[in-house]
């Protein structure tokens, strides 16, 4: 069944297209400028919204185009002579989606499992990290974001203090798991990371579903439709620029 998107503009057309910016900056960075840490910098911020957004989601649909995507950008790193381990963060969205509902009944039950699961997550990171990207810390912020959509029950059994320390405890430990995978960053590139990872917190923690009809978005039509197009579109333009930044390094750089 098609999903019946508003006509206008939404909270999460704004959140995807700054998630699409910041990561488009992260892959320019990645694939053309490895040694200019700041794009590197600016675009990890991205990788905490894209998983909240999953636990966020009312569903855990696992679509055709999602497994289509993930096997496109896989078939390309192969051609572009990478690794196809780790396998990229289509597949890490399939096997949290596959999983999330099993992993929100055993954290949610009281503060001790959330506190017992977050390490448990915490742990397997980094092997699972080896086999699809950003490993079991992906759910990490996917609890994130089912507890904030469904504040009104997850808080009966764990008090909000906790889920707001269980946020911040999540984006410390992608703070220091990029610290380790990044060790070439200057002390004030860290102190940024930190400060950005903080304002990404409070967006996520505050973010709620909201369609900005009439007056509330004081924005040109056209740039409304440049958000939308960037928000509903995320899968295409990720598989896409992808594949096109790796065909232009393979010409760019043949060797």
């Amino acid at each position: 069944m098609t999903k019946t998107l508003p006509r206008d503009l939404t909270s999460y057309d704004l959140l995807k297209a700054l998630a699409l910016v910041l990561m488009i900056t992260d892959h320019v960075g990645h694939f053309f400028y490895p040694d200019e840490m700041w794009l590197r910098i600016m675009g990890r911020m991205c990788v905490p919204i894209w998983f909240f957004l999953i636990g966020f989601a009312r569903t855990t649909e696992i679509t055709r185009s999602l497994w289509i995507g993930g096997a496109l950008v896989a078939v390309s790193a192969l051609i572009a002579g990478q690794y196809i381990l780790p396998l990229n963060i289509l597949f890490t969205i399939i096997i949290i989606r596959l999983f999330r509902e099993r992993f929100v009944i055993a954290a949610f039950r009281s503060m001790d499992t959330l506190r017992g699961l977050f390490f448990i997550l915490f742990f397997l990171t980094f092997p699972t990290a080896l086999l699809f990207e950003y490993g079991a810390m992906g759910m990490m912020f996917a609890l994130f974001g089912y507890a904030v959509r469904n504040m009104e029950d997850v808080s009966k059994r764990v008090d909000v203090i906790y889920l707001r320390i269980y946020a911040a405890a999540a984006l410390f430990s992608y703070y220091l798991w990029q610290g380790v995978i990044m060790p070439h960053v200057s002390i004030d590139q860290a102190l940024v990371f930190a400060a950005g990872l903080v304002v990404v917190g409070v967006i996520l923690w505050r973010f709620k579903p909201v369609v900005y009809t009439g007056g509330e978005f004081f924005v040109a039509r056209s740039f409304i439709r440049i958000f939308q197009f960037m928000g509903r579109r995320t899968l295409e333009i990720y598989v896409a620029h992808v594949i096109l930044f790796r065909l232009v390094c393979i010409y760019l750089y043949p060797e």
